[in-house]
């Protein structure tokens, strides 16, 4: 667990010529012992990651997926960014915000 909370600090330390373009909540989500994922939801300046995959070359290791726009997707963008014991059904162990 420790160490992949690290590798979200990582990230998003590498991840600093976007300050200016983006917003994003990373979440570290599972329990010890069990199966751990990182999954997170980021707001861009313009509609693609390009950018950020050339300002961080990690991010080319995670699935970015352009969200549509409807009410379901902006309830689960509000569930992202507010949410703070669980997401999706998973216990939040760690919790960062780019911005």
């Amino acid at each position: 667990m420790f160490m992949t909370c690290n590798a979200v600090g990582g990230f998003l330390q590498r991840s600093e010529a976007m300050r200016k373009y983006a917003f994003g909540v990373m979440d570290v989500c599972g329990a010890e012992g069990s199966e751990i994922i990182i999954t997170g939801c980021w707001l861009f300046r313009g509609d693609s990651e390009k950018h950020m995959i050339e300002a961080n070359p990690d991010a080319e290791y995670y699935t970015w997926t352009k969200a549509e726009l409807n009410d379901e997707t902006k309830a689960r963008i509000a569930a992202y960014w507010c949410n703070e014991d669980d997401l999706e059904g998973r216990p939040i162990a760690d919790s960062k915000v780019f911005k």
